[in-house]
């Protein structure tokens, strides 16, 4: 089991590889993945492709383009959105689900009881089968989450009260908690309770089975990867027979293939593409969508940098800092500027709290006072989707508020090993992921910044039964990370998704980085 706990991320990078499928927190590089078609999951397709139920929908196939593609798909040690978003409730699922007004739902657990004290949660798993033919038990979902449980990143942060997970039955898993937690539940509806067969944990990486709509049938590395509709789905039968996941690194090159109807959908565009958005808009049979997304762009320091140990410098960094243009520039606008790490934005402990205003004056005055005018700042960036521009801009600004800006641009697997791999090899650096303020919590994810008395308001807040109580004691978390300057969010993100104009269904993200395929359709 994996144990270490830190380099997961979510980088998700973006939905540029959020949908699409880019990616994030990978401790390997992901030399030893090979194309992945196990035989469980041939016989599996061809039972969708070929035995489909008789309510089924007629065969069609959906062509996506991503723009990345992680180097495994190993979702417990590799946070990456490019994992998540082709994966999700598509081909694992989860024990419930988040909807849109933030309730949780049935899913895997077709219902759950929670004690008087809020400390034990008896879930009944619903009857359901694996893309291999095996029935879904309870022993599976124990399996899972403690799989999960021993996982990195904020794969592991719903479990953080968690005592024990039995099975007591063939239908009944039973969690007890510690103390009362508000995070465990909603957590349960994120790929932290992802669920596979008992003892394939260590098969994830080339493709996992699951309980989904969708049997993970074919991984072609740098080229695709092809999933089928599966007959003996527990749920309603998806639209499309077969999906094929298209890795297009070029976004102008893939939004050029949807124009000519080679593919059917760009699954996220905050790259070079962002400018051609009123373009493909404008064309008939041809629209672009706006979705709620569960991402937030963010520049981070590592706290252990030499040059970060005086906390001027720290400041001159935040204030050097103008949000707008970076907006525009990576987003087209899209999005809402934030100062503070609350995602998704609608939370209630989310406010307007915002410590540093830009103020390059102020930097290179901060910058003197520190003796350290002109301030060399290593800048590790990726070279993919929205990173480029955003470095760009904020280049400029480090510039202009007295830092010598040094550049360091890395492709993905590449930087996903430094960054985000054992030692968080970098000094100043841009990210973007659907991780919760949770994340850094000591030892302080890759920022490597840590305050206990951080952790203590959100270890009191997930502990509070009063839900205002929980309200009051996140908002006070939220900024005093703020205050901190270790991390420096920019915006919670919306995205824009082009597709062909019958192709309806595309939903809001509720879990994080996932792209539903189960509700699309042709009309």
């Amino acid at each position: 089991m994996k144990t270490h706990k830190r380099s997961w991320l979510i980088v998700s990078l973006l939905m540029a590889f959020a949908l699409f499928a880019a990616a994030c927190g990978s401790d390997d590089d992901g030399d030893d993945a090979a194309p992945a078609t196990t035989a469980a999951a041939d016989d599996a397709g061809d039972d969708a492709g070929d035995d489909a139920v008789d309510d089924a929908p007629e065969p069609q196939e959906l062509i996506i383009a991503v723009a990345q593609e992680p180097a495994n798909w190993d979702y417990v040690v590799n946070g990456a959105t490019a994992i998540k978003t082709p994966l999700l409730y598509n081909v694992v699922e989860t024990l419930v689900e988040k909807q849109a007004d933030g309730s949780v739902a049935p899913m895997l657990a077709e219902s759950w009881d929670i004690n008087d004290d809020g400390t034990v949660y008896t879930f009944t798993i619903r009857e359901a089968k694996f893309h291999d033919g095996s029935d879904l038990v309870a022993a599976d979902v124990v399996y899972s989450l403690e799989y999960n449980r021993a996982g990195v990143g904020d794969i592991t942060t719903p479990f953080d009260a968690v005592a024990s997970i039995e099975a007591t039955d063939d239908r009944t898993v039973v969690v007890t908690l510690t103390q009362p937690s508000q995070a465990f539940l909603q957590g349960m509806a994120r790929i932290s309770s992802a669920v596979v067969p008992e003892g394939t944990g260590d098969d994830i990486a080339q493709g996992p089975v699951g309980t989904g709509p969708y049997v993970f049938v074919e991984w072609k590395p740098d080229v695709s990867v092809t999933m089928d509709r599966f007959a003996d789905y527990w749920g309603e039968q998806p639209f499309f027979s077969d999906v094929t996941w298209r890795f297009i690194t070029d976004e102008t090159a893939s939004l050029n293939a949807l124009l000519a109807g080679d593919i059917d959908g760009v699954a996220g565009i905050l790259g070079e593409g962002i400018d051609r958005v009123d373009e493909i808009d404008a064309e008939e049979g041809f629209s672009i969508l706006t979705v709620s997304g569960f991402e937030i762009s963010y520049l981070s320091l590592n706290a252990t940098a030499d040059i970060f140990q005086d906390p001027l410098v720290v400041q001159a960094v935040n204030h050097a800092v103008d949000r707008q243009p970076i907006v525009d520039a990576a987003f087209a606008g899209l999005g809402e500027l934030t100062c503070t790490f609350v995602n998704p934005p609608n939370e209630p402990w989310n406010s307007d709290y915002c410590p540093y205003e830009y103020d390059p004056a102020k930097s290179q005055a901060l910058l003197e006072e520190a003796g350290v005018p002109g301030l060399v700042i290593p800048f590790k960036y990726l070279t993919i989707a929205e990173f480029p521009p955003i470095q760009e801009v904020v280049t400029a600004q480090l510039t202009e508020a007295g830092f010598t800006v040094e550049l360091e641009g890395r492709e993905l697997t590449t930087y996903l090993d430094e960054v985000l791999g054992e030692t968080a090899d970098y000094v100043f650096t841009s990210l973007s992921g659907p991780s919760t303020i949770d994340a850094w919590k000591c030892p302080g994810f890759f920022t490597l910044y840590c305050d206990p008395a951080f952790d203590q308001l959100l270890d009191d807040g997930d502990a509070a039964v009063d839900s205002n109580v929980t309200t009051e004691l996140r908002r006070q978390a939220v900024e005093m990370h703020a205050d901190a300057g270790y991390l420096i969010p920019i915006v919670a993100k919306l995205q824009a998704v082009a597709v062909r104009s019958d192709l309806k269904g595309v939903k809001n993200f509720t879990a994080g980085s996932e792209f539903d395929l189960g509700n699309l359709r042709i009309e």
